[in-house]
């Protein structure tokens, strides 16, 4: 799904990305338990405001594209930013 530059450009502009492993321990182990993700799930997209509050609903399973996309302009919706035009033209 992040072979797409539009989609990864449109991530790092928007977004802070951040990856968590779910089979390490140390920090992203801290991180799993605050945010009660098991370990060795699926992987799990989520939107966090700055205090760490999920802007919008947890999901795991999203594994495509248009997926993600979406899930980027439900956050962007709910947090009252805009919503690039670019986005909704992710395939």
């Amino acid at each position: 799904m992040l072979s797409n530059p539009q989609l990864v450009r449109l991530i790092e502009s928007e977004f802070v990305p951040l990856l968590v492993h779910n089979n390490r321990p140390g920090r992203d182990a801290e991180l799993l338990k605050r945010f009660k993700e098991p370990a060795w799930n699926y992987q799990v997209v989520r939107f966090l405001d700055s205090e760490g509050e999920d802007i919008i609903p947890r999901k795991d399973r999203v594994w495509t594209r248009q997926a993600l996309a979406a899930r980027m302009a439900a956050a962007l919706r709910a947090s009252g930013r805009p919503v690039p035009d670019e986005l909704a033209k992710i395939n």
